[in-house]
């Protein structure tokens, strides 16, 4: 490492997906950098990266329905370290893995790729995602960035999931084939039609109306409040109230995420 230059700490992060409805997708373990002790303007600058309007999500499903459109959902497989890193960024070696070299240590890694958990890692990805989509004809919507139209094809991109639309199968197939096998060769998994995104679990009906639902969240923020065991109580209004104590607020207890687990360096470290 060059003399004046700082290392960062690894993080091991490990956590389980699921499906909107609560299943148990897989298990995911990812080793992240502690952008914490990154110093802006050191090893890093822009970190700002644009987040869809949920409206426009809602707009471009109505549509899709009214006209009858083609759609399908893709997910970026390791999205942030597809992009490649400009600044020099040294990191200690994670925990679990041993060097095995004739020099003394101790020893670093010196960073190739944009890692989670970097101040940059958002920003980097959004710049190369932006950078594969133009360069295939697609423009930003001025009114939504996060939009992205042509004649034909409409793309809708959220960090690492988008929706691909348009009025025939075609277009679609091939746009994920150039992004396959583009110079970028993007990593990509065909989720196929759109049933579920950004947690959100849509149901088509026959009539062409579909429902968009999150039940696996509600139940989480029901049981949060202890509101899932139907248990009603009576005012003088005979309206229905969540008991308080002698506060006019009932604390809630923070409780851990079971999903979500990480080792290696902590907040304070």
């Amino acid at each position: 490492m060059p003399t004046g230059k700082k290392s960062i700490k690894s993080i091991w992060s490990f956590k389980r997906k699921r499906l909107p409805s609560g299943e148990l997708l897989k298990h995911k373990a990812r080793l992240c950098a502690h952008g914490g002790m990154q110093q802006w303007g050191e090893n890093y600058w822009e970190t700002y990266s644009p987040v869809v309007n949920k409206l426009t999500v809602r707009l471009l499903l109505i549509i899709c329905k009214i006209h009858n459109l083609h759609s399908k959902s893709i997910d970026f497989v390791l999205a942030f370290p597809q992009a490649d890193l400009k600044e020099d960024i040294w990191m200690d070696i994670p925990l679990g893995v041993d060097v095995e070299s004739e020099e003394e240590g101790p020893y670093l890694l010196k960073l190739q790729k944009n890692l989670y958990g970097l101040k940059q890692g958002s920003h980097n990805w959004y710049k190369h995602l932006q950078q594969g989509l133009t360069d295939r004809g697609l423009k930003p919507s001025e009114v939504d960035t996060c939009l992205y139209l042509k004649k034909g094809l409409a793309v809708l991109t959220y960090v690492d999931d988008c929706i691909l639309v348009s009025t025939s199968q075609k277009p679609i197939d091939d746009f994920i084939e150039s992004l396959e096998k583009g110079k970028e060769r993007f990593l990509l998994t065909d989720e196929g039609d759109i049933d579920k995104f950004l947690g959100i679990e849509i149901k088509h009906f026959e009539n062409g109306s579909f429902e968009i639902s999150q039940p696996h969240l509600t139940t989480r923020i029901l049981q949060l409040l202890r509101l899932d065991q139907n248990n009603e109580w009576k005012s003088s209004t005979n309206s229905r109230r969540v008991p308080s104590t002698r506060s006019s607020f009932t604390k809630i207890p923070r409780e851990k995420d079971e999903d979500t687990q990480s080792t290696g360096i902590t907040a304070r470290q």
